[in-house]
């Protein structure tokens, strides 16, 4: 007669830890945030530029070469001229991840991203000459880079 309340006691036992298993979502990972998300396609490989339009005037001949690589909340580029510095530093905007700013101060929108293509979209707001060849174009640029 002492054994049935003991098997009550541990019934409910086996209950309360059923359903507190269930309740848990699977191995306790949070999801990553838009800007995780971001932050990792950004760094997943090099960037190589596939087209610019300045004031949606074809310019990929004046940036030809650009290849940009992200790590975590850094930069490093070849061939960027003006408007690239060689290395820096860069953060979102806010928590959306739709706009980087780099250290410099420019801020860019993040257009579009994939794993495979990367729009962004920015003010370059002077035009400068380099050895007789123009190495940056003023006004509203739009750049394309894949891998």
């Amino acid at each position: 007669m002492k054994t049935q309340p003991l098997i009550y006691v541990l019934l409910i036992l086996l209950l309360a830890a059923t359903l507190l298993l269930a309740a848990c979502k699977g191995g306790g990972e949070d999801e990553p945030t838009p800007a995780d998300q971001v932050r990792n396609l950004l760094a997943a490989s090099e960037w190589n530029l596939q087209s610019v339009q300045v004031d949606g005037v074809d310019k990929t001949a004046t940036y030809s070469g650009l290849k940009i690589q992200f790590t975590g909340n850094s930069f490093t580029t070849v061939n960027g001229k003006a408007i690239w510095p060689a290395s820096g530093t860069w953060s979102f905007t806010d928590d959306t991840a739709t706009k980087i700013k780099r250290n410099d101060g420019l801020e860019m929108d993040i257009v579009n991203i994939s794993t495979s293509n990367l729009q962004l979209q920015f003010t370059w707001n002077s035009s400068s000459l380099g050895a007789g060849r123009t190495t940056s174009v003023a006004g509203s640029h739009v750049l394309i880079l894949g891998h």
